[in-house]
């Protein structure tokens, strides 16, 4: 197989079922699937559902199908405090960091190392090549970083929180599935990848300042611009 994209929600993967005339296979893990082809490549595409919990359970579903070459994730979301980030901007995660993972030292934010624990790793980086690959394509897109992400539970309330996190793990961008697939690809050897487009600021609770279209557009681009270099 070649690859396996997912996405929180399918409006986040629509760009890409569309272009690759991906059917429905069904659903699995509680995850609805989709087939496609580019050129050589077969692509799976997977609709996770929002959150950690749940994109750990659909990836366990469509990781038991077949194991792919490698895993990318897209989507939407929130720019940190000082990234620079303005809506639109495109994130390519270098490394995904769990926030609250181990033992809770503030709003939203843990440490593994207080733990003493063997195993439990709060940061666990991506596939190096598979990043530079999809930030020269984003770099033909529009704005990209390519930086530090934070996987949440929960989203930032506040723009202090959200300061907060961003100095505790010097990250750029927050979301709520990416450690997901980063643990995937460590545990299994699976090359991975995130692309995220920036909707909001996060710990910006109105949404009459989202652009959520604009980001869900932005990110797919970038994967639609990746994969038709490799044909």
């Amino acid at each position: 197989m070649g690859f396996l994209i997912v996405a929180a929600v399918k409006k986040e993967l629509d760009l890409l079922l569309s272009e690759f005339r991906a059917r429905p296979e069904g659903r699995t893990g509680g995850c609805t699937s989709y087939v496609g082809k580019a050129g050589d490549y077969s692509l799976r595409f997977g609709v996770t559902g929002l959150g950690l919990a749940s994109a750990c359970l659909a990836l366990g579903g469509l990781l038991s199908l077949e194991i792919p070459e490698a895993i990318i994730i897209v989507g939407s979301a929130g720019a940190l405090p000082g990234s620079g980030l303005e809506a639109g901007d495109v994130v390519v995660s270098r490394l995904e960091i769990l926030a609250e993972a181990g033992v809770v030292v503030g709003p939203g934010m843990g440490d593994t190392e207080l733990l003493g624990l063997s195993g439990l790793e709060q940061e666990i980086a991506l596939d190096q090549g598979l990043g530079a690959d999809l930030h020269a394509a984003a770099g033909r897109v529009g704005p990209v970083v390519h930086g530090r992400v934070l996987t949440v539970v929960g989203v930032s309330a506040n723009q202090d929180q959200a300061r907060a996190r961003a100095r505790r793990f010097r990250a750029v961008a927050e979301n709520m599935e990416g450690y997901a697939v980063a643990l995937a690809g460590r545990d299994l050897g699976i090359r991975t990848a995130e692309v995220r487009s920036i909707s909001n600021r996060a710990g910006d609770r109105d949404k009459n300042r989202w652009d959520l279209g604009t980001a869900n557009h932005r990110s797919q681009s970038v994967v639609l611009e990746y994969l038709r270099g490799c044909l």
